[in-house]
């Protein structure tokens, strides 16, 4: 009998993540309509010696008309949010951007590895948020892998840190630029 339970979780891995995010249906949201119908109601059922008074009544069409306009103001900002992105995304074709390299971790989230330096070649807006590709590059990467226009320096290569030190911890900066480091030609170090 115990055989026939695959899972508790609702999943057959009890470590697989899995989300759940609200959103509006017909079940779980309350229009302006079904407010007046629930008022009405109210109203229709109230006990006729002690009465709802007048003060809590306002109360409750005050918080609804304020929700309402809070819901309109969310969904005016997700809009404009969303007209932002898509112009920023529209913005970067042709340019030479710096784009994070990322791996699956061993919990599946994505981690930045290193970077690459490409131009954009489009921007795609079909998939609800925009993607863009890179020449020589086959994967779209969304707007989150962008690390910066232009050549930026890679944020996730600790080697590098690790070789800029000098003795004793100090930075002698000498990178691959040729550019001399913050002690400068007769810096500590140097002779």
């Amino acid at each position: 009998m115990a055989d026939t339970i695959n899972s508790v979780s609702g999943t057959s891995n009890p470590y697989e993540k899995t989300y759940y995010t609200a959103t509006s249906n017909d079940k779980n949201t309350l229009s302006i309509t079904d407010f007046f119908q629930l008022l009405a109601t109210q109203l229709q059922y109230q006990d006729p010696t002690s009465p709802m008074d007048n003060s809590e009544l306002m109360n409750q069409m005050t918080q609804m008309a304020m929700m309402q306009s809070m819901t309109s103001m969310t969904e005016a900002i997700d809009a404009s949010t969303a007209t932002s992105a898509q112009t920023y995304a529209g913005s970067l074709v042709g340019q030479e951007v710096t784009v994070a390299v990322v791996k699956e971790n061993s919990y599946g989230q994505e981690e930045p590895t290193g970077v690459k330096y490409a131009r954009v070649e489009y921007v795609n807006f079909t998939k609800g948020e925009p993607v863009f590709k890179v020449e020589g590059d086959d994967k779209e990467h969304p707007l989150s892998h962008l690390v910066g226009v232009g050549k930026v320096p890679d944020p996730y290569n600790k080697e590098v840190d690790n070789e800029q030190e000098g003795p004793g911890g100090d930075s002698e900066g000498s990178g691959d630029n040729g550019e001399e480091g913050p002690g400068g030609a007769e810096g500590p170090g140097t002779v």
